[in-house]
């Protein structure tokens, strides 16, 4: 259940819970400035002269870290956002420098990445203006990395420096399934022996299976040899011919084969010619075969192709014009026109007419329909809003560094409109609160309860918003732990919140009721005479 909040940190009556004291200014005594420099060189800097870190709940993470979501196949993954404020006895207007040590991590923009870890820089000017940064992980087709660090270092107005350390968890998602959709790859129609490349044929099929992971089987029927026609572009797509399959095939049959043009451009689009998929003899809103030209040359210039297989080279490149291009990204392209943003599809060409995708799940994802840009088939102007990466056809923009291609969220909903079927997967899976009863408790005697939330940003905030808990007993914001020793008997009434990792989210809410016994009695026998 989606709402909204009118602000992001707590009322201003808690405010001073969250953002303590007032940094002082440049113009700060510099014997006072010496003298605490001096304490810290000696004792090393306490929790109140660090830069202080806050999730969008107002949280201290500080002692906690960072958590980030790595998702399940092959997706980009949500931009975690996070606050910085000075040092409390900082002098101002300072900057941080951020850097973390994982090759797949990356901050929003302004940032920079390399194979050792992003970094970045951010101004702070004012003790209680929070200044707004994010970081996320690159997807990986193999497990998580090892554990990573973000550094935060501050430089005051006077120079002075101040240096903390946050852990940073990844949450990993990934149930690396095989998959339920198949495509099968076929390169019979290459004649420029292109896809001689066995890593070039690798990509393709790596690229194919990336996008059908999120597909269900879909009960298809058979496409049985001699029986689909499929559309063959010739050498500056200035004519082709239709193909006929010689194998039988159940789910998508995908010719990839090398291609010569004047624009040096690559294509894929659906089959025009072919017939509808079917279930149980019932035509579906989606083709069944289609076709990936790779321009042999490389993308928009004549500087050939990065065949990359390292997940932790998704840096390599930006995919400029001026670049050597890397190959899966503009597979992946193209491969996503051949099953998806192409009118050959019936149920695609459907939301072209609106010119717009206008599902239920589209429109509560994005907030309102997804435009179509009808001149190429793409998203232009879309940017994904867990991500911050550009949607289908816009990836070279966004909050987030451009490089590698991958798909987002947004598009595979719009696949889910033209007609695929998705498969349970934790990155649609919506936030659930688990109705539950409390076990009683005992005055005096230690409780803990742990409640569960699921789906989401599984990163929840947990809070009380009506009632009282009894005496002595505290909920844990971060992992929903009721514990403590309880103080006082009675029936104590109380609601509990969950909201996962969206600004904006209403969260859900649970009643409870939990029941406290008194003390037991103990009784002293008199002494025997």
């Amino acid at each position: 259940m989606r709402g909204h909040r009118s602000q992001s940190f707590p009322e201003p009556a808690t405010r001073s819970s969250y953002f303590p004291g007032r940094a002082r200014r440049a113009c700060s005594a510099p014997a006072h400035r010496f003298a605490l420099l001096l304490c810290c060189l000696a004792l090393g800097c306490s929790a109140g002269e660090q830069i202080r870190v806050q999730d969008i709940f107002g949280r201290s993470l500080n002692e906690r870290g960072l958590t980030l979501v790595d998702r399940d196949g092959y997706m980009a993954n949500p931009l975690i956002k996070f606050y910085l404020l000075p040092p409390m006895d900082a002098a101002l207007p300072g900057s941080v420098t951020l850097s973390a040590n994982g090759a797949r991590l990356y901050f929003n923009n302004p940032g920079q990445i390399s194979p050792n870890g992003p970094t970045a820089s951010r101004s702070l000017a004012d003790a209680d203006k929070p200044v707004a940064v994010a970081l996320s992980i690159f997807p990986a087709h193999s497990g998580p990395d090892g554990s990573t660090t973000l550094t935060l270092v501050f430089t005051g107005a006077d120079n002075v420096r101040q240096t903390n350390t946050l852990p940073i968890r990844v949450i990993d998602q990934g149930a690396h399934r095989s998959n339920d959709f198949i495509v099968t790859a076929n390169y019979d129609r290459d004649a420029t022996h292109f896809f001689g490349n066995a890593v070039a044929r690798l990509l393709v099929e790596q690229a194919a299976n990336d996008w059908t992971y999120y597909f269900t089987g879909m009960n298809l029927d058979q496409v049985l040899a001699g029986t689909e026609k499929t559309w063959i572009w010739s050498n500056n797509f200035n004519g082709g011919c239709d193909f006929v399959n010689s194998n039988t095939y159940t789910g998508y049959q995908l010719y990839a084969y090398g291609t010569t043009n004047s624009e040096l451009r690559s294509g894929g689009e659906a089959s025009h010619q072919g017939d509808r998929q079917t279930s149980g003899g019932k035509p579906l809103a989606l083709h069944r075969s289609g076709g990936f030209e790779a321009n042999i040359a490389g993308n928009w210039n004549a500087l050939r192709w990065l065949f990359l297989t390292n997940d932790n080279d998704w840096l390599a490149t930006r995919n400029l014009g001026h670049e050597t291009n890397d190959f899966y990204s503009i597979a992946h392209h193209e491969i996503g026109h051949a099953l998806i943003f192409n009118r050959g599809h019936p149920g695609y060409a459907k939301a072209l007419a609106q010119l717009a995708f206008t599902s239920d799940a589209v429109k509560n994802y994005y907030g309102r329909p997804v435009p179509i840009d009808a001149a190429n088939d793409h998203l232009t102007g879309v940017i994904d809003p867990e991500s911050g990466q550009g949607a289908f056809g816009y990836e070279y923009h966004g909050d987030i560094p451009r490089c590698r291609w991958t798909m987002t969220k947004l598009d595979v909903l719009c696949a889910q409109e033209i007609g695929y079927t998705l498969r349970s997967n934790a990155a649609f899976a919506a936030l659930t609160f688990p109705s539950v009863g409390l076990q009683e408790a005992k005055m005096v005697v230690p409780y803990t309860n742990a409640l569960t939330a699921t789906g989401g940003i599984p990163i929840y905030n947990w809070d009380i918003i009506a009632g009282a808990l009894p005496p002595g007993l505290s909920l844990d914001p971060f992992t929903g732990v009721l514990s403590g020793i309880p103080a006082a008997s009675g029936v104590f009434k109380f609601t509990i919140r969950v909201i996962d990792y969206h600004e904006k989210s209403a969260g859900l809410t649970q009643d409870f009721s939990l029941l406290v016994r008194p003390q037991a009695r103990v009784l002293i026998s008199p002494p025997l005479p």
